[in-house]
């Protein structure tokens, strides 16, 4: 005879010392979790953490060894985030767009379960290239396998689709760049309004932003990607040649170390120079971070002006995002991370914001334009302008983890038709035709 025993809502007990170590160590990679994505990993000390939390650095220390353990365990729980959700759309019988979209269904309920207090939210995973070299692998180990099965996703789709694209990981590329959006927007907007916006983006992703037939499926390049040769015996010219290398060069390793992890005498030996022929252009690395942010931000304000001969609306959209996703695809214009500016004095980051804001505007009153000339499907503009600022850069989160961490995820490899496929989704959505 069975005997029947009444369930209880597990409330946690507070005599477990297991369930009371998990709410701690959780509440620690939280507060780390919130400094990491501003401050970076290098930038955030322990002492901040643990003031944040009303502790003592001793406190933090008795959980985690190390600060590098404790990013370590961060950025594993934001991979667990990922995992969870993947899995829940893989495992799911239904067609391959269908599973894709509740990707990013589920993603969104977890991060709203995030914002209620429900579960951890994940962290940007950035600035893995600071970490010792077994921690990295074990990070890139386990998001290999949660990023593989989205590229299946996405090759299952292509399958059964008539888009005539090339390699799936460009495309899976624009999926990870997408949650990357979701996850930076949940910690920037209330439950509702982020409930709103993710909506949007779903939308987006079902039906793209475009109407049937308003721009072209593919697009080719209209600028050179071949400078002018220097004039060899222009001293000027040289040391703007040289200024280039090092803005270039500076900006790939704030991306991947961020402000504090960076020495200054790395960047010099990366390009075979000496310190005093790098410290006759760059002072000094406050300097250096002031340079590479500018010099970023002057490529996009170009970009822009550019697409402005010619091009309105929606096609100013498209050739805006194409261009700009080619020259960091291909190597030949890498731009910073923003979030890097919080380095700053409170002036230069404020001149800067300004100029973002700018951008910015100028995508939303495209989007506006194309609403009004019939081009682009109904969607808020003020999302649609947060989606298309955030896809336009290569450079951060699962985004930056994956194709620095995975060997065959190249979006240099062609990178015409790699952006190209980046672009399709977002424009034609998962489930429209494309004319």
């Amino acid at each position: 005879m069975a005997i029947l025993r009444p369930k209880f809502p597990d409330h946690g007990s507070p005599f477990s010392r297991k369930q009371e170590r998990d709410r701690k160590t959780a509440a620690i990679r939280s507060a780390a979790s919130k400094r990491f994505d501003v401050q970076g990993v290098r930038g955030t000390r322990l002492e901040d953490i643990a003031a944040d939390l009303g502790l003592t650095k001793t406190s933090i220390a008795y959980y985690y060894a190390s600060k590098d353990e404790l990013a370590e365990a961060v950025f594993l729980t934001a991979v667990k985030f990922l995992e969870d959700a993947v899995s829940a759309a893989a495992d799911t019988v239904a067609s391959p767009d269908q599973k894709l979209l509740l990707l990013f269904r589920t993603y969104a309920d977890q991060l709203l379960d995030a914002l209620d207090g429900r579960r951890a939210h994940p962290a940007q995973i950035q600035e893995l290239d600071a970490l010792p070299d077994e921690a990295q692998a074990r990070i890139t180990g386990r998001l290999g396998a949660p990023v593989a099965q989205v590229n299946e996703m996405v090759q299952d789709w292509l399958g059964q689709s008539d888009r005539a694209l090339g390699r799936s990981e460009p495309v899976t590329f624009c999926m990870f760049a997408l949650l990357d959006w979701l996850k930076l927007s949940a910690n920037e907007m209330s439950g509702p309004d982020f409930r709103a916006a993710s909506n949007v983006l779903i939308d987006v992703l079902r039906q793209g932003l475009t109407r049937a037939g308003s721009v072209p499926s593919r697009v080719t390049l209209q600028f050179s990607t071949q400078k002018e040769l220097p004039q060899i015996f222009d001293r000027d010219a040289r040391n703007e040649m040289k200024r280039e290398a090092l803005l270039k060069a500076g900006i790939r390793f704030f991306n991947l170390y961020g402000f504090e992890g960076v020495s200054l005498a790395d960047v010099a030996a990366s390009l075979g120079v000496t310190r005093g022929a790098f410290y006759y252009h760059i002072p000094d690395k406050e300097s250096f971070l002031d340079q590479c942010v500018d010099h970023s931000l002057e490529a996009v304000e170009a970009t822009l002006d550019h697409a402005d001969e010619g091009h309105s609306g929606l096609d100013w959209i498209q050739r805006v995002l194409f261009d700009l996703i080619y020259m960091q695809a291909s190597g030949m214009t890498p731009i910073i991370r923003l979030k890097l500016m919080a380095a700053l004095p409170a002036k230069r980051r404020n001149r800067y914001q300004a100029r973002l804001r700018n951008i910015w505007r100028r995508l939303g009153d495209a989007h506006d334009a194309a609403l009004a000339d019939g081009s682009a499907r109904e969607h808020d503009t003020g999302t649609v302008e947060a989606i298309l600022a955030s896809v336009m850069f290569l450079n951060g989160g699962y985004t930056l983890a994956a194709a620095n961490s995975l060997d065959d995820w190249r979006m240099s490899e062609s990178p015409q038709s790699a952006t190209n496929d980046y672009l399709n989704v977002l424009l034609f959505g998962l489930m429209a035709g494309v004319e």
